[in-house]
């Protein structure tokens, strides 16, 4: 069980704890008397008990005990038996063997008696509200029945995911209500099948259990390799760091500073986790900087400079291509920058997201604290004084507050006044990507309707329900009617790209020719023709075409990361870039696969998807064309086409 942040919150969850161990004990005691006087079908309960105490003992044998920057939620077989259990058996049956088996084999093997107990409680108590919720919703104990008993197959599982996420995630762990819903539909649909299976014929559960079991130790599988990658990220952190004696163990002291600040400031632990990792990967660019230039005790040359001012970039590219890290990678990429806009890429503070205001404090306290090759450490309290000297020019005022009251010993929720430490706390939501506006339209993904359509009517049969056959087939030939007007679309829009950059002089020209066709096509206000530096790391825009556009530094910061992610069109929402709707790019390569460019268009929601599908056809002719090898493109451009008329 995570530790808790003061006295006052220990006592709090500690009562909370107790509450919910008492209650959950004493409904595993009526469950035990409830037991022993009514049940007649000791063979289903002892083969779920034996069931559940082999899932128990495998999964809490391979725990995650590392803690991940990353919402990986494992998929527990148990919970599936659990549910399983409640159908077949009932709710006090089931909630019985749910907290029983965690309880005995956790406990056995060492574990936390408070913590064991409170787990052992949450399943018992998830279990049996959720057996009820089955019933309540017409399902029958014994038997399930689909399509009949989807219902109650809903409410089980979705009171027991709510219940169970609530008492150990909120109530536990002190964490914002995050159900996994991905995972939870998944724990139902394994726990309705292996009720299928189990009813009037207990023993089938012998051969769904190694069944689960397989499924689990491809999850363990997954959970070592990322486990794996992470440590290689943080050697590889730490091989950074001791390149220079001046350097060595600073990102552990970054990141042990950042962890203690955020734990200070009452930050759900998913948060803590993802700076912590934040601040331990946030110099890995630093491995494409000589090490000369990192010892060298003289004032930087023109190069020497520009190196340095690119290894956060680098930092934030590599964590990009690393899901448990990606994350952050924008608030690594930033840990350089100002409040005041005057920092390495020239972003001002309102444009960064929170976590790099915890790495810019730290890491420039650890800087000024340790003995470099062009200056000597200043003691702690000049460093300090230093620091609140800079509060709102180089450091955000609230966090550069916080951070100089916790380094001299005081409390900083008693320092911050109830706004500052609800600004922080709210802007401490873990950075993700945004939902895009018009990402979930229907109308964009005709061959979904029609998938769907089709496997309902399919479905449908199989039950004889005509009228869900006739509904699913007028689905389907609706979908497969988009899809085709779709089609027709793309086909119409790229002869209009063709068109349109096939006859212009110059890629200048071919530009100005091609962004009023795709504005015509998806509402796009704003467009660029962005040339890329060779190294990756930054680029300029060669062509402009509209008006409001993102911040040149902000939309490269973008570029940098995703350039190298294999998408043909990348697209991001303006909350992310500091823009109004989404920004869609267009990756430009040469033959030979090198990046010399982008096409980029602010659009005010989701690329429809024949335009998207479009980009996607005339990537390769619209590279050569708006690229640096204009002739050869339009020679390309034009035999293309020669052949689309002909």
């Amino acid at each position: 069980m995570r530790a808790t942040r003061t006295d006052t919150h220990e006592m709090r969850v500690s009562s909370s704890h107790a509450a919910v161990i008492a209650l959950g004990f004493a409904a595993l005691a009526v469950a035990a008397l409830k037991l022993l006087s009514g049940v007649s079908d000791w063979t289903a309960v002892a083969l779920f008990a034996a069931a559940l105490i082999v899932t128990e003992l495998v999964q809490d044998a391979d725990r995650i005990r590392t803690r991940e920057p990353s919402d990986f939620e494992p998929f527990r077989i148990a919970a599936a038996l659990q549910m399983a259990a409640a159908i077949i058996l009932g709710p006090w049956p089931a909630a019985l063997l749910a907290g029983g088996a965690a309880f005995g084999v956790r406990r056995l093997r060492d574990r936390s008696l408070g913590a064991v107990s409170f787990e052992a409680a949450t399943l018992t108590l998830a279990t049996l509200a959720g057996g009820y919720a089955f019933l309540a919703a017409g399902g029958h104990t014994g038997r399930l029945e689909l399509l009949a008993d989807l219902g109650p197959l809903a409410a089980l599982a979705l009171v027991y995911l709510t219940i169970r996420t609530t008492l150990m995630q909120v109530v536990a762990a002190h964490e914002a209500f995050q159900p996994d819903f991905a995972a939870g539909a998944g724990e139902a649909a394994l726990g309705a099948a292996i009720a299928l299976f189990a009813t009037d014929h207990p023993w089938n559960l012998v051969a769904l259990v190694p069944v689960a079991l397989v499924v689990h130790v491809a999850y363990t599988r997954l959970a070592r390799v990322r486990r794996e990658t992470l440590q290689a990220l943080e050697t590889f952190a730490n091989i950074v760091d001791e390149r220079d004696p001046s350097t060595y163990q600073h990102s552990i002291r970054v990141a042990r500073s950042v962890d203690r600040l955020a734990r200070s400031l009452g930050l759900p632990f998913s948060d803590i986790d993802r700076l912590r990792w934040a601040a331990r990967l946030h110099d890995l660019g630093k491995v494409a900087v000589d090490a000369s230039v990192l010892r060298k005790e003289g004032r930087l040359d023109g190069d020497e400079w520009a190196a340095m001012r690119r290894h956060p970039r680098l930092s934030a590219r590599l964590m990009q291509r690393f899901e448990f890290a990606a994350a952050q990678a924008r608030a690594v990429e930033f840990h350089h920058e100002r409040y005041d806009g005057e920092g390495y890429y020239g972003i001002e503070g309102a444009a960064l997201p929170l976590a790099s205001h915890f790495l810019i404090v730290a890491d420039s306290f650890d800087a000024m604290t340790t003995e470099r090759p062009f200056r000597p450490a200043l003691s702690h309290d000049e460093a300090l004084a230093e620091i609140e000297r800079n509060s709102g020019t180089q450091f955000h005022p609230t966090v550069a507050k916080a951070f100089i009251a916790l380094e001299r010993g005081q409390d900083p929720t008693a320092v911050l006044a109830p706004e500052e430490l609800a600004e922080l706390r709210d802007a401490a939501v873990p950075y993700r990507v945004p939902v895009i506006p018009g990402a979930r339209d229907l109308r964009d993904r005709p061959e979904l309707i029609a998938i769907a359509g089709v496997t309902l009517a399919l479905v449908a049969a199989a039950f004889h329900q005509l009228e869900l056959v006739v509904a699913g087939g007028a689905v389907g030939v609706a979908g497969l009617a988009l899809y085709v007007r779709r089609r027709i679309a793309v086909a119409r829009l790229t002869q209009s790209v063709l068109d349109a950059v096939g006859h212009g002089p110059d890629r200048e020209a071919s530009f100005d020719r091609l962004t009023p066709v795709l504005a015509r096509a998806c509402g796009a206000s704003w467009g660029a023709l962005i040339d890329w530096e060779e190294d990756g790391l930054g680029g300029t825009i060669a062509r402009e075409w509209g008006t409001d556009g993102p911040h040149l530094a902000v939309l490269t910061s973008w570029l940098v990361r995703e350039a190298e992610s294999g998408a043909t069109v990348l697209s991001a929402g303006g909350f992310e870039l500091q823009h109004d709707g989404v920004l869609v790019a267009l990756p430009l390569r040469r033959e030979n696969s090198a990046l010399v460019g982008f096409l980029v268009l602010g659009v005010p929601r989701r690329l429809p998807a024949h335009v998207h599908l479009t980009l996607t056809e005339a990537a390769d002719e619209l590279a050569l064309t708006l690229a640096h090898r204009p002739e050869q493109g339009q020679r390309m451009i034009k035999a293309v086409s020669a052949v689309s008329e002909s």
